[in-house]
Parts: structure tokens; C-alpha cells; sequence
């Protein structure tokens, strides 16, 4: 993990600003290349090959290279450049990428596995390269002015920011952001500031760029799920590698317990495990409790984290501060919580695994859903009902699917508290959507989890993880989200990922029915008392950060039903997720007066 900048002309005020801006993501050193054409500069976390002889940028013949992430599979790559020719002076991946590249180009990017951006500028041709790995997990943006030619990149918004004369806000964001609870087009909140898009090569030269997708997935359709133990174990364990020390944080579920399987066989116990627990709420600290439990009985160091009311109104500020764009996710609180209390450099999570092996109990609804439309349940009719889920059987394509239960579902109060609300349709989708652009459009489930995958997961879960902990020096892995794995397992038939008995992750209790005696029967998931708390201890908060008082934006957010919001919820549970994904909102606003 580390930061990444540049630019297609010569500043060195302008790099070392953009560098110290990005320093705490990249601890350890800092340095900067510089010619008449290009600046690029970097901040380094070091994880892999931590001696100076592996800083960047990093150079090799004409090539420059400023990467942010870890390529889990060099070791393989290097073995396979060295029965080329190619010699090496360090261990680490960064030599194995720019040596790829001198091999193969572009084309090397699609044999890397694992999680980046990198940038390479090749002296000769004075020309850029970016690119973003396909899930997305390594943030990466830039902004091109069309009238003086100018192309600058970094890995946060912030190092942007101060190249622009003016800032102004992107109202598509805020409409998707009032849709879904995040952003999920190219565009950054910020207008002229945009998304290097997962998978995405972008190409600097002349003054101008293009962009290509360059990085797909090539699903197995034929997959045979009882090799998962062995998939996870490979993989996972090319995750692994690091010449520091690690951590996990550790939940009540499978997912989480089956990365800390893996870690025991590859690393003994030498890590640590990491946990949240709720003040004064036992309900929502149960998970906290059972991984403790977990911990203890194979002997693993265990850290206890606690978040308090009092964490949420002192972190709300901050955290629209870290993530540089508001938040919806109440969860990011906890998340800058056991940020500041990890020590170690690298911490893995389970994130990832319920996306992939159906763990949401949308995704069991969409699998009832389409057997009864398979099994031609109410054939040749055109019955509308009342229920809302049972009313989707007339729904005829993935993308009305994906809306159907999408988080436009959640919020039921938006158009009331957004001025100007407007409802996302399908027509829209074609400038949000990625890599399911083009899918085949059958409302099935594989289909509906391969959309959650494209939108919801960069956009929210590893976009506001990699800024929260990055923040702290520490870099945060997602082995779930390995590329294999989900090019293996995600597109697998329905009726193999539920069985027989429609249970959510059936693949994963099959494979790894060792666990089913340690973890817990009913997963909650990483869900906090936020909604008990709104109600009392930071009631007046919300009341507070709602209203013109705080900052007037009275031309989008609707102060009077706020606050009736907040009283309603008061009384009864009343869209407390829309209540914090309007404080974010506020939050935000004011900070850049907007």
C-alpha cells in the first residue's frame, strides 16, 4: 500500500505538495521522478523487500514505475522472467512488474493477480501508463484539463483538488449517492475529477489520453466446488507474503474464520487478531464475543476494540475527511475505530466473502425468484400485486433486478429529504455500469451478484476501507476478492450454491464443515447499535448536523423532514441508514461549501 502522484509537465512544488498530501499512505519513504514531460512522484509503505534498494520509483532501461499495492503472484512471474534472461537485484514485486512490462507491455498487466494501480512512464515514447486491478481494491483518479492539455493522477482526491482552480459539485454523484448510498459513476463528487475505472488502462502522450478496458474476467462455468479448500489454500496463501508483521480482523462468520485457517497453516500464530465490541450492547457485540472465543482456543494474540456513541459524533467529521467524499456505510466508524488501535502493517478482512458465496439474504430471494420463474409459475400472466417480492416475478431483466434490490429499497424517505430526487432507472445504468455493461441480460442470481460486484463493492466497501486504513499506514487485504476465486466460484450454478436445503454460503459449509462447531449459527454481519444510538445518545447530534445551523444547503437537503425524520425514528424505527447517509452527506457539503 503506498501513494502514488504525477503529471504531464514539470512542478517540483507542485509533486512534493501532492506527495506530502498522500504521506500517510506511504510512511516509510518518499521520492520523486522529474523530466520536462512528466513528474511522477511516490510515498511508500514498505511490506515486501522493505530495504531501500526496492523505493520508488523504481527504474529499468527506459521505464519508470510508481505502483501502489501487492502483486500476490511475482514470485511465479519472477521464476518465469529469469528463464527469459531477465536477472534481478531485489525481492520484491516492484522489480518483477517494470521487467514484465520491458517483456510484454500492456499486455503484462493481465498477468498480474492481485491488488493495484500502477503507473508507468516509458522515456522514450514520453508516454504514461495507468491502470487499476480489476476488482478495484487500490483507489486511483485523475483529471484532464481540456484547454491547457494538462493530465494529473493520484491516488486521492485531495492531490487533485489543489491543481483546480474552483471546485464544483457533480450532481450525478449526489444522485446516485441518494439512490444507493454511494456513487457509482466514473465521475468523483468532485466535477472533472473521475475514477480510474477497475480493470481500466489509461494512456498519456501528446497532450492527450485514451482509455481502454483492458482486464475482464474469464469465469468457470464448470467448476467443481469441492476443490474450494484447495482453491483457498493456494491463493490465500500467495496472499500472505510479508516481510512484516500482519493481522485479521476477526468476526463471528466464515469467512473471516476461514482466512484465520489459512493463516495458522502459513504463519503459525504469529498475527494478531482484531475485534469490535459495542459499549453497552451485548447484542451487537455477540460477534466480538465468539471470535474472541475463537481466538483463545487456537492460542492467537486477540485485541478487543471498543466503539462508543460518543466515537460516532467525535468521527463523523473525520471520517468524510478520510474517505474525501461522504459515506453512507455507518460501519465506517468502527472502521476508523480499530484503524487507530491496529499496529501492524498489514490486516486482512473476510469482506469479499459474502459478495461471492451468497451471503445476503437478497440473494436467496433472487434464487426462489428464479425458480419460479423457471418452473413457469404464473405462466402467460400479468398479475400485479401488492407485495412487493412477490411482485417481481414479472421483473424480465437483471438490470430491473438489480434496482429491484438495490439500496433505492432501503431508503424509504429519500425523494422526501432530497430536493430535485431522481430515480435511478435502467436506462441510467449504462454510465454506471463496468464489467456488466454488456452482460447477458437473464434475471438470474449469478447475474444479480456479478452487479453487486461491479457497483457496491469498489464503490463503497473497498473504497472506504483502503482510504480508512490506509490512513494509518496499514494496508488492508480482501483474500475473498482474489480474481481466481471469483472467477471460479461466482458464475457457479444456482441450485451448487444454495444445495438442496437453500442455505446461504452452502459452498463454504460444505468445504469447511470443521467450522460449523466454533462460529456462529446466524450471522449478523459488521452491523453496529447506530440505529439505538440515534435514538438517544447522538439524537441531538443528528438534530444538530440536520439543519441549516450547522450549514445551510437547503437547495438539496429538505431540513423540515429531516428533522421529522429524526423525530419519527425517535419514537419508532424509521430509516435510521438514510439519517446517517444525510449527516455524511452535510458533512460534506459544508466542508467544501458546497
Amino acid at each position: 500500500m503506498c501513494g502514488i502522484n504525477g503529471f504531464n509537465f514539470k512542478d517540483l512544488g507542485l509533486i512534493k505538495q501532492m506527495m506530502s498530501l498522500t504521506s500517510s499512505r506511504g510512511p516509510d519513504n518518499q521520492d520523486f521522478f522529474e523530466s520536462e514531460d512528466f513528474t511522477v512522484g511516490h510515498n511508500r509503505l514498505s511490506i515486501i523487500d522493505p530495504e531501500k534498494r526496492s523505493n520508488q520509483p523504481y527504474y529499468f532501461k527506459n521505464f519508470v514505475l510508481s505502483f501502489n499495492g501487492e502483486i500476490y503472484n511475482y514470485i511465479e512471474i519472477k521464476n518465469s522472467l529469469i528463464s527469459k534472461g531477465y536477472s534481478f537485484d531485489t525481492s520484491s514485486d516492484t522489480e518483477v512488474i517494470i521487467k514484465l512490462f520491458d517483456l510484454n507491455g500492456i499486455n503484462s498487466f493481465k498477468e498480474l493477480s492481485g491488488i493495484f494501480s500502477i503507473s508507468i512512464y516509458d522515456l522514450k515514447l514520453k508516454k504514461l501508463y495507468l491502470v487499476r486491478d480489476i476488482v478495484g481494491v487500490k483507489p486511483l483518479y485523475y483529471h484532464f484539463d481540456f484547454k491547457t492539455k494538462k493530465f494529473i493522477f493520484s491516488s486521492l482526491i485531495n492531490s487533485i483538488l489543489i491543481n483546480l482552480k474552483s471546485k464544483q459539485l457533480n450532481y450525478d454523484a449526489l444522485n446516485s449517492y441518494s439512490n444507493f448510498n454511494r456513487n457509482d459513476y466514473r465521475e468523483t463528487f468532485f466535477k472533472n475529477i473521475y475514477k480510474v475505472l477497475p480493470g481500466e488502462l489509461i494512456e498519456v502522450y501528446d497532450k492527450n489520453y485514451k482509455r481502454t478496458k483492458i482486464l475482464n474476467f474469464n469465469f468457470n462455468l464448470d467448476k467443481n466446488e469441492m476443490e474450494l479448500t484447495d482453491d483457498i489454500s493456494k491463493n490465500f496463501s500467495n496472499q500472505f507474503l510479508s516481510d512484516v508483521p500482519v493481522a485479521l480482523s476477526l468476526s463471528g462468520g466464515y469467512d473471516s474464520n476461514i482466512i484465520l485457517q489459512e493463516l495458522l497453516k502459513n504463519k503459525g500464530t504469529n498475527f494478531t487478531n482484531y475485534s469490535v465490541t459495542f459499549k453497552n450492547s451485548n447484542k451487537f457485540s455477540e460477534d466480538h464475543d465468539v471470535a474472541k472465543k475463537i481466538s483463545n482456543h487456537y492460542g492467537v494474540k486477540f485485541n478487543s476494540i471498543e466503539v462508543s456513541s460518543k466515537d460516532f459524533k467525535d468521527n463523523a467529521e473525520k471520517i468524510v475527511d478520510i474517505v474525501e467524499e461522504p459515506t453512507g456505510n455507518q460501519n465506517s466508524i468502527s472502521n476508523i475505530i480499530l484503524s487507530n488501535n491496529v499496529s501492524e502493517k498489514v490486516l486482512f478482512s473476510g469482506d469479499g466473502g459474502d459478495e461471492v458465496f451468497t451471503g445476503y439474504n437478497r440473494y436467496r430471494s433472487i434464487y426462489i425468484l428464479s425458480l419460479f420463474i423457471k418452473f413457469n409459475f404464473f405462466k402467460d400472466k400479468n398479475f400485479k400485486f401488492k407485495n412487493k417480492n412477490i411482485n417481481r416475478l414479472n421483473i424480465k431483466n437483471s438490470r430491473d433486478l438489480y434496482l429491484s434490490f438495490s439500496e433505492q429499497n432501503i431508503f424509504n424517505n429519500a425523494k422526501n429529504v432530497y430536493k430535485n430526487f431522481k430515480l435511478i432507472m435502467d436506462k441510467d445504468l449504462d454510465q454506471i455500469f463496468n464489467h456488466t455493461l454488456n452482460l447477458d441480460n437473464y434475471p438470474n442470481l449469478s447475474n444479480a451478484m456479478f452487479h453487486d460486484l461491479d457497483t457496491w463493492v469498489p464503490n463503497d466497501i473497498l473504497i472506504r476501507n483502503d482510504k480508512i486504513y490506509a490512513n494509518k499506514g496499514i494496508e488492508a487485504r480482501v483474500p475473498f476478492l482474489d480474481k481466481n476465486i471469483i472467477e471460479d466460484y461466482l458464475m457457479l450454478k444456482d441450485f451448487k450454491k444454495y444445495g438442496l436445503f437453500f442455505k446461504s454460503k452452502n459452498i463454504l459449509i460444505k468445504n469447511y464443515q470443521n467450522l460449523n462447531k466454533l462460529i456462529l449459527k446466524k450471522k449478523m454481519g459488521f452491523n453496529s447499535p447506530f440505529a439505538g444510538w440515534l435514538r438517544e445518545e447522538i439524537y441531538d447530534f443528528g438534530k444538530e448536523i440536520l439543519s441549516k445551523y450547522y450549514y445551510d444547503s437547503s437547495d438539496i437537503i429538505n431540513f423540515g423532514f429531516c428533522q421529522k425524520l429524526i423525530e419519527k425514528h425517535k419514537k419508532e424505527y424509521c430509516d435510521p441508514y438514510l439519517i446517517w447517509n444525510l449527516i455524511s452527506l452535510q458533512i460534506f457539503l459544508r466542508k467544501h461549501k458546497f
